[in-house]
C-alpha cells in the first residue's frame, strides 16, 4: 500500500513540475524589448520563394553587407555601423503572435534570442514568371557581437 501510495504521490510531482506555462504575447514582446538590445553583427541573408500552393520553389542568397552592424541603443534607438551619427526610431510590436520590428517604415518579422537575431521581410509577387512565384521571404541572420 505504502508503495500505492509513493508511487502516486510521484507520479503527481512529475505531472505538476513537468508542466510549463505557456508565454503570453506580452511576456514574449517584453523578452525581444530586452533581448533586442546590444550591438548585432549581419551574418547572411537568403531570399525564398513559394508557389501559390505554398511550396518552395527555390532559395537563393540574398546580397546583404556582411560588414553592417546594427546598434540597438535603447528602447527606441537603433544605429547602423555604416552611418554610427544617424540614429533611427524603431518600435516592437507584437502582431497575431508574431514580434514585429518596424524601423525606417519597415516591418519585418523579429525571432531573438540571447545570441541569433533574424529578420524576415514578406513581398507579394504577380503570377507572371516562369516559376510562378507569388510570394518572396527575405531573412537577413544576425550574430551578437
Amino acid at each position: 500500500m505504502k508503495s500505492k501510495l509513493l508511487l502516486l504521490i510521484l507520479s503527481f510531482s512529475v505531472v505538476l513540475f513537468s508542466c510549463k506555462k505557456e508565454k503570453t504575447p506580452e511576456d514574449k514582446l517584453a523578452d525581444a524589448k530586452q533581448q533586442v538590445i546590444g550591438t548585432w553583427a549581419v551574418q547572411s541573408g537568403s531570399v525564398t520563394y513559394y508557389d501559390a500552393a505554398g511550396k518552395v520553389v527555390k532559395t537563393e542568397p540574398a546580397d546583404v553587407d556582411g560588414g553592417i552592424q546594427i546598434q540597438f541603443v535603447d528602447a527606441t534607438t537603433v544605429k547602423t555601423s555604416d552611418s554610427p551619427n544617424d540614429p533611427y526610431p524603431y518600435t516592437l510590436t507584437n502582431a497575431d503572435g508574431k514580434i514585429m520590428l518596424n524601423v525606417i517604415n519597415v516591418n519585418y518579422e523579429l525571432k531573438v534570442n540571447s545570441n541569433t537575431m533574424s529578420w524576415s521581410l514578406e513581398s507579394e509577387y504577380t503570377d507572371n514568371n516562369d516559376d510562378h512565384i507569388v510570394k518572396g521571404i527575405l531573412t537577413i541572420q544576425f550574430k551578437k557581437v
